[in-house]
C-alpha cells in the first residue's frame, strides 16, 4: 500500500517536473489558492454565532457587564453605539443567569426594587416618594423595549391620597423620549407611550399625558392627545386623502377621454379638532311609584240648589267658584287628586375623534378635443358620486378647455428616446461580454494547446536526452560493440567517409560530452 502511494506521487511529481515554467505558476498559485480558501472557509464557519445578551443597557450597565464577562473570559461584541452587548448563542442562557447573580444590570433608574429598603419607621412621605419613584422607574423600562427608542424619562405628579381630596385633583404625567438618530416615532408608537403611562395609573386617561422627544418636539400635548402634536401626520393624512379622491377621480375620466386628456385637483379639509361633548335629558319611567300624592273633595246637602241653577239676584245664593259635578238631586261633589314623579336624566357623552372630512373642494379639466364625446353634468355626477360629494359641504367645478400636450408629446419622445439608448446600451453590453467570454474561452483553448504540445516535445526530449546518456554511458565504460572489421575502400569517395567515420569515433572516445550536446541540437534542429 505505501509503495502505491510512494509510486502515485512519484508519478504525479514527474508531471509537475514535465510543465513548463508557466504551468508550474498556474498549478501553485491554484494550490496556494485552494489552501487559503480553505482555510478562510474553516474558520469562518468555526466562528461562533453571536446574540444579543442585553440591549438598551446604560453605560453605567454596560461597563459592569463587559467587566463580569471578561472575568468570566467570555467573548463579547457591542452594537447599537455601545448600548447592545453580544455574545456566542452558547454561552446567552449561562451569561444572563451569571449577570443576574452578579445583580447586574443594576439598572441606574430606580424601580421597585426601592420599596425593598424602607423598614418599618419609614415615613409616609417617603414612602409616596418612594412609591412615585418606582412607578417612574417601571415606566421608563416599560417604554424603552419600543423599537427606535433609547431612553425615556417618565415624570408623574400623583395627588396625595388623603380625606380632603375631593377627586378634583387629577394626576398627570410627562415623558421625555430619546430615539435612535434618524429614527421618527409614528403616530401608533406615540399612542401606545399614551397608553402605557395612562393605564399604569389609577384614574389616569391618555389626555393628561404627554409627551416629547430630545430635540424638544412635542409629539403629544396633554389635553389635546396627538392632536396637539401631530402637524405632519397630519398633514401626511390629509396629503394621502387627496391621492386617493384623486386617484378614484382619474380612474373614471380615463375610461371616459382616456388618460392624458384631463387635469384633477382635490384639496380636502380634515378636521382635527377634539369635540367632547356630553347631553343631558329628562327621563320620565314609566311605572315607577309617585313621590308624592294629594287629593281633595267638596260636598252640599240634599235639596240645596245645584249651583249655577239660580237667579241672580239678591236672594239667590252666591255660586261656588270651580264647582264640579253638579247633582239634579240638589247636592254638590268635587274630587281632585294629585300625584307628583320624579323625573329621571340621561346622560350621553359624545367623543369626536380627529380626522374627519371637514370639506373639500374639487377641479376636473378636460381636454376640449375630446371632451365633446361626453356629457358634463354626467362627468359632475360620476365624479361626485366617486368622492362623496355634499352640496352643502363642498365644490365641484367641471370645465372642458383646450389643453397643450407639447410638453407631454415632448417628454414621451424623451423617454422613448432614452428607452431606445438603454436598450442599445443593453444590447451593447451583452454583446461585449459575450465577447470577452468567448476571448478568455479561446485564450484558455489557446493555452491548453499549447501546453499538451510543449509538454509532449519536452517528452520527446526527455526520451533522447536518455537514449544519448545511456550512449555516452556505454562509451565511457566501454561497454560499446566491436567495431567491424576494417573494410577496404573502393574509390575515393568511400575513402573520405571511412576517414570521416573513424574522426567520430575518435571525437566520440576523447570528448563525449560535446558529442552529446551536438547530437541534442541537432535532434531539436530537425523536429522543430
Amino acid at each position: 500500500m505505501q509503495q502505491k502511494i510512494l509510486a502515485t506521487l512519484q508519478r504525479f511529481w514527474r508531471g509537475f517536473l514535465a510543465f513548463t515554467p508557466g504551468q508550474k505558476a498556474v498549478t501553485i498559485a491554484a494550490a496556494l489558492g485552494l489552501i487559503i480558501g480553505g482555510y478562510l472557509f474553516s474558520s469562518w464557519a468555526a466562528k461562533p454565532s453571536y446574540a444579543p445578551l442585553f440591549t438598551n443597557l446604560s453605560p453605567t450597565d454596560a461597563s459592569g457587564i463587559i467587566d463580569k464577562l471578561n472575568a468570566n473570559k467570555t467573548p463579547y461584541q457591542l452594537a447599537a453605539n455601545g448600548t447592545e452587548i453580544l455574545v456566542p448563542s452558547k454561552d446567552v442562557y449561562s451569561s444572563r443567569l451569571a449577570m443576574s447573580a452578579a445583580g447586574l444590570p443594576s439598572s441606574a433608574t430606580s424601580s421597585y426594587s426601592l420599596l425593598d429598603q424602607e423598614g418599618i419607621t419609614t415615613s409616609e412621605f417617603k414612602q409616596h416618594v418612594d412609591y412615585q419613584r418606582a412607578l417612574e422607574g417601571e415606566l421608563d423600562r416599560t417604554i424603552k423595549s419600543i423599537n427606535g427608542v433609547v431612553d425615556a424619562t417618565v415624570h408623574l405628579a400623583l395627588p396625595q391620597q388623603d380625606v380632603f381630596n375631593d377627586g378634583s385633583q387629577k394626576p398627570s404625567a410627562s415623558v421625555l423620549l430619546t430615539v435612535n438618530p434618524g429614527t421618527t416615532l409614528s403616530s401608533a408608537q406615540v399612542q401606545s407611550v399614551l397608553n402605557l403611562v395612562s393605564s399604569s395609573i389609577p384614574s389616569m386617561t391618555p389626555d393628561e399625558v404627554s409627551v416629547s422627544d430630545s430635540t424638544g418636539k412635542v409629539l403629544a400635548a396633554a389635553g389635546a392627545g396627538l392632536s396637539g402634536a401631530t402637524t405632519d401626520d397630519q398633514l401626511a393624512a390629509t396629503t394621502a386623502y387627496d391621492t386617493k379622491a384623486q386617484a378614484k377621480i382619474a380612474d373614471i375620466l380615463s375610461s371616459l377621454v382616456g388618460p392624458d386628456h384631463y387635469k384633477v385637483q382635490v384639496n380636502g379639509v380634515l378636521n382635527y379638532d377634539k369635540i367632547h361633548s356630553v347631553t343631558d335629558t329628562p327621563v320620565f319611567p314609566s311605572g315607577a311609584p309617585p313621590v308624592a300624592v294629594s287629593s281633595s273633595m267638596e260636598t252640599m246637602a240634599p235639596g240645596a240648589p245645584a249651583a249655577g241653577n239660580g237667579v241672580l239676584g239678591a236672594t239667590s245664593p252666591t255660586p261656588t267658584a270651580g264647582a264640579r259635578g253638579a247633582s239634579g238631586s240638589g247636592g254638590y261633589k268635587s274630587t281632585s287628586n294629585v300625584a307628583n314623579y320624579q323625573p329621571g336624566s340621561q346622560n350621553v357623552t359624545t367623543d369626536v375623534a380627529g380626522g374627519q372630512l371637514k370639506s373639500q373642494s374639487i377641479s376636473v379639466l378636460l381636454d376640449k378635443q375630446y371632451a365633446g364625446q361626453v356629457d358634463l353634468n354626467q362627468v359632475k355626477s360620476l365624479v361626485g358620486n366617486a368622492v362623496g360629494f355634499n352640496p352643502q359641504r363642498d365644490s365641484l367645478t367641471v370645465d372642458a378647455e383646450p389643453m397643450d400636450h407639447s410638453a407631454a408629446d415632448a417628454a414621451s419622445a424623451a423617454a422613448k428616446k432614452a428607452a431606445d439608448a438603454a436598450a442599445a446600451a443593453k444590447s451593447q453590453a451583452q454583446l461585449m461580454s459575450m465577447i470577452k467570454t468567448g476571448a478568455v474561452v479561446l485564450i484558455v483553448i489557446i493555452v491548453v494547446v499549447a501546453s499538451l504540445v510543449i509538454g509532449r516535445k519536452r517528452r520527446k526530449d526527455d526520451d533522447t536526452g536518455d537514449d544519448l546518456d545511456a550512449l555516452l554511458a556505454s562509451l565511457n565504460d566501454g561497454s560499446l560493440p566491436p567495431a567491424p572489421k576494417e573494410i577496404v575502400p573502393q574509390n575515393r569517395e568511400a575513402a573520405i567517409h571511412l576517414a570521416r567515420q573513424r574522426d567520430l569515433a575518435e571525437m566520440a572516445d576523447s570528448q563525449p560530452q560535446e558529442v552529446a550536446r551536438l547530437l541534442r541540437t541537432w535532434l531539436n534542429t530537425k523536429e522543430g
